[in-house]
């Protein structure tokens, strides 16, 4: 029969097995207080962020929770026609930003989707990742996170913004079009480090088969200041990467060297989910 002390050093030890595991890593990061805006931060994470960005109070926020039975269908809805994703991008910087891995091209070719003759230009791509397999996406689809979600952001010559979201799940198996990316986040542990691509980054490899099947819906951006008008378009098809490249990702931090950084792990880097409020998704199937 266990003593009063053995049962209180196991519940002691229960606490903190649950503590540092129970929801993959723990974010203790003092240096996120410190930040305009973090997803961690005691007084700056993403439930005050609309005290210093007033339009992260607004009505037609980003992400949202994607309920299919509640899609409408619109056949008439444009296909999303993507020019110049399978031309490779020789020149890149990727940076950490505090709040993701970023990758801006600097090749000076023209990427570009179209829908319904508005032309966006591809400007950067970033991710949000998760601490488990089962978290990380910013959207969620029928009620499922994601281990990833990567945002190809794209401006018109009025500035206004489409961004492009495509769920990662995490397989055994590598994604190879995800490897130039991951062979150099080891040269951008911290905040502010960045470097260029070592290796060739082809868009289109990151896209599921059929990116004219799309969930679409005006929101906002889900980092502050929040901005409304963006059009989104969550594309169905889901792709994969390895485990292995997602603990790549993992092991960033969001502060920089010189800061107290050993619990400031880069990960877990999506919104809380947004009201839909009178805001109808709609679905396609091209």
């Amino acid at each position: 029969m266990a003593t009063m002390h053995s049962t209180t050093y196991l519940l002691t030890a229960s606490v903190l097995v649950l503590f540092f595991c129970g929801d993959g890593a723990v974010i203790n990061c003092e240096a996120d207080d410190e930040e305009p805006w973090s997803y961690h931060g005691k007084t700056n994470g993403p439930s005050a962020w609309g005290e210093t960005y007033q339009d992260c109070y607004g009505s037609n926020q980003s992400p949202i929770a994607i309920k299919t039975a509640e899609t409408v269908i619109d056949a008439d809805t444009g296909k999303l026609q993507m020019k110049n994703y399978d031309v490779p991008i020789t020149k890149a910087t990727i940076v950490n930003n505090g709040h993701s891995a970023q990758i801006t091209p600097k090749d000076d070719v023209a990427r570009t989707i179209e829908v319904e003759g508005s032309v966006y230009t591809f400007q950067q791509l970033h991710f949000h990742w998760g601490s488990r397999y089962d978290q990380g996406s910013e959207h969620t689809l029928d009620g499922e996170r994601y281990a990833l979600e990567a945002h190809f952001v794209h401006t018109n010559k009025e500035n206004a913004i489409a961004v492009v979201g495509v769920f990662f799940q995490s397989s055994t198996h590598n994604s190879e079009g995800f490897e130039p990316i991951v062979e150099v986040l080891s040269d951008i542990p911290f905040k502010n480090d960045f470097t260029d691509l070592k290796s060739d980054l082809v868009l289109e490899e990151l896209l599921p088969s059929n990116p004219s099947d799309y969930y679409h819906y005006d929101g906002s951006l889900t980092t502050p200041g929040c901005n409304e008008g963006v059009a989104w378009f969550i594309l169905k098809g889901v792709m994969e990467m390895g485990e292995q490249q997602l603990a790549e990702l993992r092991d960033l931090y969001s502060t920089t060297k010189d800061k107290d950084y050993a619990g400031c792990k880069l990960t877990d880097n999506y919104r809380p989910l947004q009201p839909l409020n009178d805001r109808v998704v709609i679905e396609t199937s091209n």
